[in-house]
């Protein structure tokens, strides 16, 4: 899964214009976060076509970087997560990004970036790569 950060200013309307953009290309939004910072907003999201979204909205003027996220599925109570980023740390693996992107029937599915993508992989129960 490629998850799209666009920098933005935080501003009234970037969320419409962003999804205006991608709707009038066709593209589906997955999954959306948006966090304000000040005066700058940071929103990251998941489309059904990454490489199209990343072009439209690179065209449309955002700022925008993509990333291919670690995409796994954990048992969602407590600890769980924490069990996961305990064994980045003793590896010496820095988790770049973290992103929950659903939570239900029990499970919850967690998109992650990280500096050694092939190290993190190891890392990780292979069954519970999404």
């Amino acid at each position: 899964m490629n998850r799209i950060i666009v920098m933005a200013k935080n501003e009234v309307g970037v969320i419409a214009d962003i999804s205006r953009a991608l709707a009038d290309e066709g593209i589906n939004i997955e999954s959306i976060s948006a966090e304000g910072l000040d005066e700058k907003g940071v929103i990251t999201l998941v489309a059904d076509n990454d490489d199209g979204a990343l072009r439209v909205l690179t065209h449309a003027g955002f700022k925008t970087v993509s990333d291919e996220s670690l995409v796994l599925r954990l048992k969602d109570e407590p600890g769980a997560l924490a069990k996961v980023a305990e064994r980045f740390k003793n590896a010496g693996v820095n988790i770049q990004s973290l992103h929950i992107v659903d939570r239900r029937n029990g499970h919850a599915i967690v998109a992650l970036s990280a500096d050694d993508r092939a190290k993190a992989e190891t890392l990780v129960d292979g069954a519970s790569i999404v």
